[in-house]
């Protein structure tokens, strides 16, 4: 403390105010990663999903073109 010229109280002051916005920035920085992590969950899921739905689709127009082609023609 011999470095500092302010009075003790002072930089206790000084020093806890900048100790809490250290943790309020630190708990922001938390929440926006949870969130972050919940959206890519959440979208992982999705395109999970819709690719499932798109390797479904592509072989049933598969299975349908094969039906077409067995198809007598006129």
């Amino acid at each position: 403390m011999q470095n500092y010229k302010s009075t003790v109280s002072r930089l206790a002051l000084m020093f806890r105010k900048e100790r809490d916005n250290w943790k309020e920035k630190a708990l922001e920085r938390h929440k926006k990663i949870r969130a972050l992590e919940i959206k890519v969950r959440d979208l992982s899921i999705s395109r999970d999903n819709w690719k499932q739905r798109a390797l479904e689709a592509e072989k049933e127009l598969l299975e349908l073109s094969k039906e077409g082609e067995k198809l007598p023609k006129k």
